[in-house]
Formats: structure tokens, sequence, C-alpha cells
């Protein structure tokens, strides 16, 4: 095993890492954020041609047919620049569900267009009062096909073309653009993310061939390693912005930077960091190899990653002093991303839960 990305992957990281700083900066980010618009259509356009949602497509899919591993360190770098894409909605759950299922047919008509962007997905799970994300038995119900209920916290809800839905008897693609599907857009307190309630009053539904909770187990195991690999870049930055301050910021005649009150809590992000990126390329190329700690890999680095963030992104906040407290400045942002992130696709006592479950404790 190696925690060091291939030739091949570092210039992938930086090819992505030029074009956020070219295209995404985190001024763009913040304009994107407060317009009617929940990603930028020309960042996006540019992602898709440098082939990223379909990097772990297999080629027969119309994909790339790279790895797990190499899109997550497409989603690190993205995740450092808060950029808003539907990367993860669409490659990861909703592509991933796809990957997951047994229904060929299926897969042969959507992967393709998820691989080129032309087509969005997401993954629509989640419902009132469910603190288990697919857990517990779905209300929404699918008589002939014919799919009704609600379901909410859908990422990317409001900007997908294609839906996978969990109701009671499985799992069910359901195109948006119809009478019987009704999206809105939800406000959330993380202004980089897009959040949509979605509701089904016998929509046109295809039940997809395969057990749904083989399915939703695999694709938690992607989500939690992507949202992990996010949050690893976001640290980061948070860690850098702060460094960078508190060398130029000067009191009583010395550097901020030098006195232990700041640097300790500098220090001690870095080495949570260091973990985090670490757990995430095990479980990166756990789940590339397919290997049978791969679940427990993923869950562990979820439940390294989300609470690292949020007290990277509060030191962050707390070690710029009052700017850092300002709506001008950038550091809300990233702690607005971090607590939702915490939450995001089953909350902490879940992603415990998971984890103990997968070490068989």
């Amino acid at each position: 095993m190696t925690l060091i990305d291939n030739p091949d992957q570092q210039a992938l990281a930086e090819s992505v890492r030029k074009l956020v700083a070219a295209r995404s900066p985190l001024t763009k980010v913040r304009e994107v954020a407060l317009s009617d618009q929940s990603y930028d259509a020309d960042v996006w356009r540019l992602v898709c041609e440098l082939g990223v949602p379909g990097l772990a497509i297999p080629e027969q899919y119309g994909g790339a047919g790279g790895t797990w591993a190499d899109l997550f360190i497409v989603l690190r770098e993205l995740g450092a620049g808060l950029v808003q894409t539907p990367l993860f909605a669409s490659s990861v759950l909703a592509g991933g569900a796809l990957l997951a299922s047994d229904d060929e047919e299926l897969k042969s008509t959507w992967l393709p267009r998820l691989a080129d962007g032309s087509t969005i997905g997401a993954l629509a799970v989640s419902e009132e009062n469910d603190a288990t994300w697919g857990s517990q038995p779905s209300t929404v119900t699918a008589a002939d096909g014919k799919v009704s209920g609600t379901k909410v916290a859908v990422l990317n809800g409001a900007e997908a073309d294609l839906l996978i839905v969990q109701a009671s008897d499985g799992l069910y693609l359901v195109q948006t653009q119809q009478s019987g599907v009704t999206i809105a857009g939800d406000e959330v307190l993380d202004l980089t993310r897009s959040i949509a309630t979605v509701r089904f009053d016998g929509a046109e539904g295809h039940r997809l061939a395969g057990t749904a909770d083989v399915v939703l187990d695999a694709v938690i195991d992607l989500a939690n390693v992507a949202l992990a690999a996010e949050q690893s870049g976001a640290i980061k930055s948070c860690i850098d912005i702060t460094a960078a301050y508190a060398n130029m910021r000067y009191s009583f005649g010395l550097p901020i930077g030098a006195y232990q009150g700041v640097k300790h809590k500098l220090a001690d992000d870095y080495t949570e960091w260091s973990l985090v990126d670490a757990s995430v390329r095990v479980a990166s190329e756990a789940l590339t190899s397919g290997a049978s700690t791969a679940s427990a890999a993923a869950a562990a680095a979820r439940v390294l990653a989300s609470p690292a963030y949020t007290r990277a992104a509060k030191n962050m906040m707390l070690l710029h002093g009052g700017i850092g407290f300002t709506w001008e400045h950038d550091a809300h942002l990233f702690y607005r991303n971090a607590v939702t992130g915490k939450v995001l696709l089953g909350g902490p006592l879940f992603q415990q839960d998971r984890l103990a479950d997968k070490l068989g404790v």
C-alpha cells in the first residue's frame, strides 16, 4: 500500500488545482453562492472537458475506466476551493448506485450520459426525522412503477435530470422532467451546497435490478470517502489561509504565529489533517482494490474527517480575530460547509455506529 499519488494522479490533481485557481477562486465561489445558480456552468463544462465525471465509470459505459481513487483526488482539490459542482451527487451518488446495481439496461442507457456530464443525477434517500440515511424502511411507495412520497435533503436534487429513489420495495430511476415530480430548493446553512425536497405523485419510475440494501451499502462507502476527500482538501485550505495570515498579522512587534495560542492550534489542525488525509488515501485504495476492509476504512475516514474539519474551520475564524467573524471574510464559508458536511448523508452517530458495525464491535 502507498499513500502517495502516482504520477498520473499528481498530474490530474495539478490540472484541477489550476482550474480552481483560474476559474473558481473564492471570490467566484462567493459570487455563485449569492446568485440564483447553484453552480457555475462554465466551470462545470471545463470539469466535464477534463473527463472528470466519467473517471470512475468503466469504458464499456462510456467512462474513462479509471478508479474511485482518481475521482476522490479531484474531489479533494474541488473541496479545497469549496467549488460548487454537481460532481458528488451525480458521479458518486447516482453513478455509484447505478454501477452497484445489476441493471445492465439502465447502466447502458444512463451511465454514458453521467460520464460526459450531459445528464446530472442525484440520489434521493433521506426522509423526515430519519438520521440514518436510508437505514430505516422507506415511506415512499411504488405501485405499478408509479412512485409516490417525499424525499428530503436531496443533494443537487434541483439540478438533477434523473433521481435514484429509495422506495419501500427497492430503488427506482425517476426522470425529473415529468408532471409527477415536484422539486423545491431548500434554504440551507452551507452556501456552497444545493439541497432540495422532492415530492413524487405517481411519477413514472424504472425499478433497478439488484438488492437495494446491497446497492445503498456500496454507495454509503463511496459517499463517505468522497465527502472525507472534500473535507481533507478544505481542512488544508483552512490551515494554509490561517497560517499565511498568522505570518503577516503583527501584534506587540511579532507575527501572531509566534505565540503559542496561535501556533499550537494550527499544529493541532495540521496533525488532524494528516490523519484525515491518510485515512482518505487508505480508504480510496481499499475501495479501488475491493479489499475486505473497505467499508470500515470508508467509515473511519468519515468519522475522522467531519469533526476535524469543523474544528479547523472554527479555528480559522478564531485565529483571524475580528475579521474572521465578518461576512466579508471567507472563513464563514468554510465553517458553514463544515457544519453542514458533518450531518450530510448520515450524522456523527450514524457514522460511528456504521464504523462499529463494520469492525464487528
